[in-house]
């Protein structure tokens, strides 16, 4: 066979798309007929640029493979197609989906509102299916009232930048992390923008700066970190030994192993003592070492470090250090694998984050078996333990973790250095859909330090600490924050977000204690993964709720429907009115009952059970486990009317019969 003409492979190309409507089809031939095909051509084509074009005929093909639609893009669309009316979706709005993850409760899809091909800014339709291929939890924050604009800007990105550093007054050297072309509602118009995200050395915080995308006006700039907040910032003096060493060799870099010495989770925790007497910051003067302080240490391996050029450095796989914010303090590299350092050296904070933002990411993805990793950065997060030009305060924001100094210094608190993890955690797994309503993020981050600090420690639940979050950190400038508030949800509010997140961390510890910390810790990751930048607590009780029930269908973690219950009945008496469920409806293996069958499946107006032999109580459920209906049927009676049912998956039991049954409303 000969190539002839340049455009013989697009004509091939045209007849394949033609050929093949069905992306199932598509596939099939792709990979067994077509593939093939083009493989043994191309390796008898005499001609390099018949070669060539074959060649990229083959990488079509290969696309084509990687880009056909998954069943539950499918599914997802014609979720969205069949509740289009109830979402009040305007006839010239569009939705596309931009991003996915999967894990062991199912598969999250976020398809966001479009205009003319660009994004409306924070509006999206979250929709997570579970491992059996039903709709399971939606997070609606579909924007009505968006109007349909031009959507070609007068200027580029980079214009737009240039713009954002100038508004931002001598940042110092700048990070453009993400920049992005927004549809973007503003006070009843309707303009076309520029987001431009930054961080900065000279300047503390996250910022975002929203750009006028025909006129460069710039419309808004505002710090968008996520902070580790203190009752008051306090600066003091350090004595701290600066034992900075930068390499700056650009040897290839090797993965080794090495130890540091850390506070795990803190030394009051290790001792079993309350803060006070030799477990002191050192009164004004820095970061006094005491016998007691340095004792209270831990020796710890570091399974993933870089070592290059004769030097190790704290890099691996998910965490490295970086000279981020002033002060400049160096990277801490040195020709030995063991960072041992005592609080009165400044690497000592270097040490301590890196093994405990090492150690959290590994344990999610290794142990827990959800891949979750930095949305920047090629996945590895990129921290500076002494940051923020030295105030009191750390921040989360871009992928960065900035901890600063002040009273006890950041750094060195492992619930600080978590806390503003579980940030980062909330942002990558929602593709920086993260909600701050009724402060969750905050209450999330202190969860996701307080659930490892109870992992570890041995205070028991009369002990003050037991629920002390920022055990260490919380004592002389600041009283840290708690896990045991009585404040009830929505009374409760105060309308600040770090003490309004006491509520939710206090719920999910609740639940810690009495389902343990591998099901709650995946529950809340899944949970937290289906909800979006508008989501309040109980909308994120909902969704982690839900997660948990789709981990009972998938037979995860040893999830069972008592543990379910046991969320209902923890998220409800905090004040977030659950909607009721059957978790038990849907526990079963098999979705069918010997010598019974439902008849039409699927079905659009009514349901016929065949084969009973007596009388009995249907009941069925939403995929959600409410009880919507139940009706009594007879050998002679056995018709269900299902023409009022949504349009989805309903599961029907026979009570007091062993067993369930699938059913398919359309």
């Amino acid at each position: 066979m000969g190539c002839t003409s340049r455009y013989d492979g697009i004509i091939i190309l045209v007849k394949i798309n033609i050929l093949f409507k069905s992306q199932f089809l598509l596939r099939i031939a792709i990979f067994f007929v077509i593939i093939p095909i083009l493989v043994n051509l191309n390796t008898n084509l005499p001609n390099m640029k018949q070669k060539l074009l074959y060649a990229f005929i083959a990488t079509f093909c290969f696309t084509q493979l990687a880009l056909a639609q998954s069943p539950n893009e499918k599914i997802a669309e014609n979720w969205i197609k069949n509740n289009a009316k109830k979402l009040d979706i305007q006839p010239e709005h569009n939705f596309k989906m931009l991003f996915n993850r999967k894990g062991p409760s199912g598969e999250t899809l976020r398809y966001y509102q479009m205009i003319n091909d660009v994004r409306v800014y924070n509006a999206e339709l979250t929709i997570h299916i579970n491992t059996i291929g039903d709709v399971s939890y939606v997070a609606n924050a579909y924007n009505k009232n968006v109007e349909t604009i031009d959507t070609n800007p007068t200027i580029t990105a980079d214009e737009a930048y240039s713009l954002t550093v100038k508004n931002l007054n001598n940042p110092g050297h700048t990070r453009k992390k993400e920049d992005g072309l927004f549809v973007y509602p503003l006070n009843g118009q309707t303009k076309l923008v520029y987001s431009i995200k930054t961080s900065s050395e000279n300047l503390n915080g996250y910022w975002e700066t929203i750009v006028d995308a025909k006129t460069g006006q710039i419309i808004s700039s505002k710090d968008i970190a996520l902070y580790h907040n203190h009752d008051k910032e306090k600066k003091k003096n350090s004595n701290k030994e600066n034992n900075k060493i930068s390499s700056g060799n650009n040897t290839a870099a090797v993965q080794a192993t090495g130890t540091a010495m850390v506070f795990d989770p803190d030394p009051l925790s290790v001792a079993q003592v309350a803060y006070g007497g030799n477990y002191v910051d050192g009164n004004g003067q820095g970061d006094t070492d005491t016998a007691q302080l340095t004792a209270a240490r831990t020796q710890v391996n570091l399974p993933d470090i870089e070592f290059s050029g004769g030097n190790y450095r704290l890099r691996g796989q998910y965490a490295e250090i970086a000279s981020l914010q002033n002060p400049n303090t160096g990277l801490f590299t040195q020709a030995t694998n063991a960072f041992h350092f005592t609080r009165n050296e400044q690497g000592f904070e270097a040490a301590q984050v890196y093994y405990h933002v090492d150690k959290s990411i590994r344990y999610i993805n290794q142990t827990l078996g959800i891949t979750l990793v930095s949305r920047f950065n090629g996945g590895v997060v990129e921290f500076d333990p002494h940051a923020h030009n030295g105030a009191d305060q750390s921040t989360y924001g871009g992928g960065e973790l900035n901890f600063g100094e002040g009273g006890i210094d950041d750094g060195e608190c492992t619930d600080v250095i978590l806390h503003e993890l579980g940030h980062g955690l909330h942002d990558w797994v929602t593709n920086g859909g993260l909600s701050q309503q009724n402060g969750l993020s905050e209450g999330s981050g202190d969860y996701w330090a307080q659930s490892y600090s109870r992992s570890v420690n041995n205070w028991g639940p009369g002990d003050n600490l037991y629920n002390k979050v920022f055990k260490w950190d919380g004592n002389d400038t600041w009283n840290g924050r708690r896990s045991d508030v009585t404040n009830m949800y929505p009374g409760g509010l105060s309308g600040q977000i770090h003490t309004d997140g006491q509520i939710w961390a206090t719920v999910l510890m609740e639940i810690y204690d009495l389902i343990g910390r591998t099901k709650i810790d995946a529950a809340f990751l899944e949970g937290l993964g289906m909800t979006n930048s508008g989501t309040n607590q109980p909308q994120a009780a909902t969704a982690v709720r839900q997660a948990a029930m789709d981990m009972v269908l998938a037979g995860r973690y040893g999830m069972t429907c008592a543990d379910v219950d046991v969320m209902t009945a923890r998220f409800n008496a905090r004040g977030y009115n659950l909607a009721p469920l059957d978790c038990n409806a849907l526990d079963v293996s098999e979705f069918e009952i010997k010598d019974i069958s439902i008849f039409p499946n699927p079905a659009t107006n009514s349901i016929t059970i065949n084969n009973i032999k007596q009388d009995f109580t249907v009941e069925v459920y939403n995929i959600i486990g409410q009880k919507i209906k139940d009706q009594n049927i007879t050998p002679d009676n056995n018709t269900i009317d299902v023409s009022n049912l949504s349009n989805g998956a309903y599961i029907l039991k026979l009570k007091d019969y062993d067993g369930a049954m699938k059913f398919i409303k359309l």
